[in-house]
């Protein structure tokens, strides 16, 4: 049984890439939660496998300490918000040297656009002129940060998002049967979808769209939306984004003209058309914005202005 079984997209993507004729240098981009880095990992130790070149024989000695962590000629980065200088070199002198028990040397470099201009361009060289045994795998899940000579010089592995059938039917499969694609945020991909579940985070979302419910289906008013918002303990910035993303579920569903439904089927009756919604979403980005260029925004002041208009769209 493949270690991909499990992520059936993944799964795919490992099948159409074609490992024999892999280039030395790869960039693997997605969403964050795709599963890049297992992905990675994935091809890396095919690459390093001494039975197979298609996928992992999971028997010979390369297989073993790859499963142990202890590869020599693998080298992983630390998972840290930024990639520095030291660790970039600290992977150059690693891809110069010979492998020890495998035909290749593998680097995975996760998130690679945490690193700093100073290692973008000391780790330039390394991808355009590799070692003929050295494989280099980047993961990405926010390219436009990235050097565009880097990206100009990786092979692209694209994971795409998932559906909302696809994501829902794979979360179930996990034994989260009771989970609601509605009570959590669309821009949330498979794996941290489950994060959020198992560590009991996903109850932010579903608060901040519990109350606009209320709010839309005249249950509370205006003062009583802004206090709920204002109790939910996240920062300004989290609610805002929560709120963002509440609307572009609905607009999603009325472009699509696909009925809402689940805790969202009373929104049926309330005509907000999607230039409605798109207004509103374009205000909370402007409200966004604000909040990122000024620390010390009154939020209550900020949130009432914004559910005023919102009323205001509804009842016109």
């Amino acid at each position: 049984m493949s270690d991909l079984e499990n992520f059936p997209w993944l799964n795919k993507s490992f099948l159409n890439t074609n490992i024999s004729k892999l280039p030395h240098s790869s960039l693997i981009e997605g969403s964050k939660g795709m599963g890049k880095s297992i992905l990675a990992k994935y091809i890396a130790k095919t690459l390093l496998c001494s039975n197979s070149s298609t996928e992992p024989c999971n028997n010979c000695q390369s297989c073993n300490l790859f499963d142990e962590s202890t590869h020599p000629d693998f080298f992983i980065n630390n998972d840290d918000e930024k990639i520095l200088i030291d660790e970039i070199r600290e992977m150059i002198n690693f891809s110069i040297l010979s492998s020890s028990i495998s035909p290749a040397k593998v680097i995975v470099l996760n998130n690679c656009e945490n690193m700093n201009i100073a290692s973008q361009n000391a780790i330039l060289k390394t991808l355009e002129e590799p070692n003929s045994n050295t494989y280099i795998i980047l993961t990405s899940s926010k390219r436009r940060s990235l050097n565009q000579t880097i990206y100009s010089r990786c092979n692209k592995i694209g994971l795409r998002d998932l559906n909302q059938l696809e994501l829902t039917e794979w979360v179930r499969s996990q034994g989260m049967q009771d989970f609601n694609y509605y009570d959590y945020p669309t821009f949330l991909a498979p794996l941290e979808i489950l994060k959020n579940i198992e560590e009991g985070r996903g109850d932010d979302y579903i608060e901040v769209s519990d109350c606009l419910l209320q709010f839309c289906n005249n249950e509370i008013s205006i003062d009583e939306t802004v206090k709920y918002l204002l109790d939910i303990d996240l920062g300004s910035l989290e609610k805002v984004n929560l709120l963002i993303d509440f609307f572009k579920t609905l607009l999603k569903s009325k472009l699509a003209d696909i009925p809402y439904s689940g805790k969202f089927k009373s929104l049926n009756d309330i005509l907000l058309s999607p230039i409605d919604l798109s207004d509103v979403i374009d205000e909370l980005n402007n409200l966004r914005n604000n909040i990122m260029k000024v620390s010390a925004i009154n939020e209550n002041h900020s949130l009432k202005y914004f559910i005023f208009k919102l009323d205001t769209l509804i009842k016109q």
